[in-house]
């Protein structure tokens, strides 16, 4: 059996839900001095606790630092279907942002995403998303979470990108 920590390679992201996206960029912007945010709407099928199910989320994303350390600072808005990831694990009155997961990024072939979808299954550890929802050696763009709330408290998200993809803003590891 892989151990969480022997997946936690390569930290890309910290990831925010907010109930209100305008407010919690004008709160980046203002209070966190976090400028650039690159806002997106994505409705996609996600493989949701076994079932295929629809996801729709507001985000923005800002890249930040030195070239060849850049990491990601993410707000999620959760908009409508398989939500529940988002809006179970923050109290989202509480505060405009509320941490919800982190982002490891998985560099290389698609054989290193393979890789990693085995790691998690014989973990034991329970996929809350995965998307495309049937992996493909054609997808372009793969990420999936891991409900790792039992060891961590949080939810983990592995991305990975095609290396064809380089300079996409969703993807600066590549």
């Amino acid at each position: 059996m892989t151990h969480i920590g022997a997946r936690y390679g390569q930290l890309a992201q910290m990831s925010y839900v907010t109930r209100d996206m305008d407010a919690a960029v004008a709160h980046a912007e203002t209070q966190l001095g976090i400028t650039g945010l690159v806002r997106s709407q994505a409705d996609i099928e996600v493989m949701s606790h076994g079932q295929r199910r629809r996801l729709a989320v507001k985000s923005a994303i800002a890249n930040m630092g030195p070239p060849g350390a850049v990491r990601q600072f993410e707000i999620i808005q959760p908009v409508a279907g398989a939500t529940e990831i988002y809006t179970d694990a923050v109290d989202l009155g509480a505060h405009i942002l509320g941490f919800h997961h982190i982002g490891i990024a998985v560099p290389g072939a698609y054989s290193e995403w393979e890789n990693l979808l085995a790691q998690v299954r014989a973990s034991g550890d329970e996929f809350a998303y995965l998307f495309p929802a049937e992996p493909s050696p054609e997808a372009k763009l793969c990420f999936c979470y891991v409900d790792t709330r039992r060891q961590l408290g949080h939810y983990t998200e592995y991305l990975w990108a095609d290396p064809a993809l380089a300079g996409i803003p969703v993807a600066p590891w590549l």
